[in-house]
This record gives C-alpha cells, structure tokens and sequence, in this order.
C-alpha cells in the first residue's frame, strides 16, 4: 500500500453518502475551467455543495484561485501525469472529500490526461469511494477540434470515454462547420450527449436528490475495507500524455499592464498552452489571470482575490518546451527581475 494513500485512507463509517462525480477532460485551453465555474454558478442555485479537484500539469494553484469565490473546497493536484505518477495523491483527495459532508464532487483533468486509467481505477476502487452516478463530460473547442497534429489521438481519446460533451467555442463556427463536427463527434463516440452547465447542474441535483444518498460500505458486512493500488491497463496512446512538458516561472510583485500582450504574443509556438497569475500596475488591489491558447489570447483576462499565497507566476504547456529560451523572452519582454521557482 502506498503512504500517500494509506496516511488518507480511514475505516469509513458504516452509512457512508453516495455522491455524484463529474469529472471534466479535454484538451489544452478547451476551455474546462470556465465550464467548472459555470457549473458551480448553477449548482449554487439548487443550494448544493461541492468539493473540487483541480488538476494542472505545473501549477493547479493559479486556476485554484480563480474557483474560490464558486466551490465549498478546492484542492490543488499539480502532476505531470495524473492517470500514473499522481493516481495516489488524486485517490487520497477524493477519499479525503468523501469525509465531507458535501453532495458533489467536480473533478477537473490538465488538458493532457489519459482518462482511461483513472476511469478503470473508480470502477475497481467502486466500493472505497461511492461516487455514484459518475459521468465524464469531454470540453470539444470547436476552433481546434482534430487539428492538434498527432496529438488529435490524444484528443479523440478523452472523447472516447465520455459520457456527455459540451462544444465551447461553438458560436465561432458556420453553422456548416458546426454541424460538420456533431457529425465527427458522434462517429467518435455515439453514446455521449451534448450537454451544458445548466443540463449538467440540474442533472447533478436530481442525482442528490434522489433515493441514493446512502451505501452501505464494505466495511459494515463484515470487514475493514482497504485500498490497494491498481495497475490500470495503458494503451499505445497512453504515451501521448507524456510527451508534454512544463515549466513555472515566477513574476515581480507589479507588472506594467502594457507589457502583457506583447509578453503572450511572443512565447514561442512551442507553448500550446500559457497561463499566468500576476498583479497590474493600474490594478495593485487584485490579480489577474490572462491565457493563451495556441496563439489566441483572450481579450479580457480573468479578475482574481488578491491572495498572498499563490505567487504572482506564469506556467507553460507543450511539447518540447526550452524553458530556458522561454524565460529569457520573459525577463526582456515582461520584467527582467522574473525567474524559476527556488529549488
């Protein structure tokens, strides 16, 4: 048995709540995060609780921050590969939610997840976690969909397994090439239907709503149950997820709000996906996030809490990525006194 797990894992109580889990993946800047948001904005409404995963290759607690204002709890996983490396600490996090007394759990994927493994794992591990229904909704960006080179296996996969999608990004299609990527989905995956955060909020209260809300545990027939780490099986594609790579660069204390979009529009196209967390000049009382994914910028970044734990930083995803070169361009760009995280 592994520590990380075995230090979470307690003999649960003999009525344990059965919760709902919905479980967002999708591809680098789809666009999974302001969904989750969404989502909890509408569950808000039917009076429910729900506890967070978040999950990022580098850094979970930039878009943490952003959440804080929308979930009950929020826990930060930075992993490179959830569905190997971080499989312990993701299962000691929901035994940990499990705890609680809140209804939902709402568990988000880095964009570069392979949700087969994980899938296998809530199946086998059923009866220590009690998430039930479990639904898996695929965030599709309609801009980009089945164009990532031969990283679209990657993203055919995360759709492949999915219980429901939803299409972000959809009002910048013709309504020809709308209808020309249902039609690609559903040759992909038949089964799952299209979904958004009201169908989905009004889903998941119905779930809590209903009969289910309690299980017995293995634990009251007659024995303590215990987790065992699982080898889920990992298919070809599995190695698709590894060869994305990341850094983290840490900014100043204030950056001149005229530096920022230069600063984005000249990463290297090697960074599929950019993130950073910083404090304006014309703003010191709150942060900011601004995003770049691909080479398209959002036109308004995202206004967050000024909180002193999360360090003003940037984090950077794609494949081979030089960090080095990426924060050379960002001392001369942004601010010369940025720099790599201390060891």
């Amino acid at each position: 048995m592994h520590s990380a797990i075995q230090s979470g894992f307690e003999k649960l109580p003999s009525l344990t709540p059965v919760r709902p889990m919905l479980m967002l993946t999708g591809f680098l800047g789809a666009g999974k995060t302001t969904l989750l948001r969404d989502i909890l904005d509408e569950l808000s409404r039917y009076e429910h609780l729900a506890d967070v995963i978040l999950n990022d290759r580098e850094n979970a607690r930039l878009d943490r921050e952003t959440l804080r204002d929308h979930a009950v709890s929020v826990e930060a996983l930075t992993g490179s590969c959830v569905c190997c490396e971080g499989l312990d600490q993701l299962c000691g996090m929901i035994l940990k939610a499990a705890k609680t007394a809140h209804e939902i759990l709402l568990i988000e994927l880095n964009g570069t997840a392979d949700p087969v493994p994980l899938q296998e794992t809530f199946t086998l591990l059923e009866s220590n976690f009690l998430l039930q229904p479990r639904w898996q909704v695929c965030v599709i960006d309609g801009r980009h969909f089945g164009h990532r080179s031969h990283f679209r296996e990657l993203e055919k996969l995360q759709l492949e397994t999915a219980s429901h999608y939803y299409l972000s990004h959809a009002s910048s299609l013709t309504a020809q090439e709308l209808n020309q990527l249902t039609q690609t989905v559903k040759a992909i995956n038949p089964r799952a239907s299209q979904t958004d955060a009201p169908k989905l909020a009004k889903a998941l209260s119905q779930a809590v709503r209903q009969g289910r809300r309690f299980a017995l545990t293995t634990a009251q027939e007659g024995g303590q149950s215990s987790y065992k780490r699982t080898t889920p099986h990992l298919h070809d594609r599995h190695q698709l997820a590894h060869e994305f790579t990341g850094c983290n660069i840490i900014f100043p204390t204030v950056i001149d709000d005229s530096r920022v979009i230069p600063w984005l529009e000249n990463l290297p196209a090697s960074v599929i996906r950019a993130k950073a967390l910083m404090t304006l000049r014309s703003d010191p009382g709150r942060r900011h996030l601004y995003e770049r994914v691909g080479q398209e910028i959002p036109p308004r970044p995202i206004p967050v809490r000024a909180i002193d734990k999360v360090p003003c930083s940037g984090l950077f995803i794609g494949p081979d990525l030089h960090p080095e070169e990426i924060l050379q361009l960002t001392c001369k760009t942004l601010h010369p006194d940025c720099h790599f995280p201390s060891k």
